[in-house]
């Protein structure tokens, strides 16, 4: 906390004013990844100081017993829950392990706000093969 930090304006600041405004900048995501979880969605999504309540799909699907599955109406369900509870509650619903462009618009849809859109691996991945695509349009000059 000490030091010059940017949540309280980069001056210098009391160790009371800057646990005010660490605490203040804090954003509290609980990940969703079992059915039980989904089933406590709403006391979840009560809890003061929670933020986002976000469904990690891959892991919800590999406990359901449908692995990689993720327009499956059981998954569906469970946003519609998830959906429900954090409304109720003034929660951002999240979407993570969604990564299917055709299937991404169905939760968002449905009301996911905080989504996580895809994996940095795969980012850098799709970014090395399109470089190297086009290096290999290239002609290989003689001389």
């Amino acid at each position: 906390m000490g030091g010059i930090g940017p949540h309280y304006g980069l001056r210098s600041a009391s160790s009371g004013e800057a646990a005010t405004a660490l605490n203040a900048a804090n954003l509290t995501i609980v990940m969703l990844e079992t059915p039980k979880a989904i089933e406590s969605a709403e006391e979840i999504a009560s809890v003061p100081g929670v933020d986002v309540l976000l469904i990690g799909t891959n892991d919800l699907c590999a406990e359901m017993g449908i692995h990689g599955d993720f327009g499956n109406e059981r998954v569906a369900e469970a946003y519609r829950m998830m959906i429900a509870a954090a409304r109720k509650h003034g929660k951002f619903p999240g979407m993570a392990g969604v990564y299917n462009e055709t299937l991404m618009p169905r939760y968002i849809e449905m009301g996911a706000r905080f989504v996580l859109s895809g994996q940095d691996a795969a980012f850098m991945a799709a970014g090395a093969a399109q470089r190297t695509g086009f290096l290999r349009k290239l002609p290989v000059g003689a001389g």
